[in-house]
């Protein structure tokens, strides 16, 4: 699976998985999370793109490694 997480200016992270798991655990237990964008194929989701606030950037480093 591909993760990754980067910073887009001095407030914010944003992060992108395709991992389904990952997906699920930010749905149930991070609703700071936005999200920014999601990539389909044939309807189905197969990757999700976050705005992270810097404030849960450990959180945000630990989920995604």
């Amino acid at each position: 699976m591909n993760n990754e997480v980067w910073t887009i200016d001095s407030e914010y992270l944003a992060a992108y998985t395709e991992d389904r798991d990952i997906i699920r655990k930010i749905r149930r237990s991070y609703p700071m999370f936005d999200i920014m964008a999601t990539y389909q194929t044939e309807g189905r989701v197969i990757a999700v793109q976050y705005k992270i606030p810097k404030a849960k950037k450990r959180a945000a480093y630990r989920l995604f490694r």
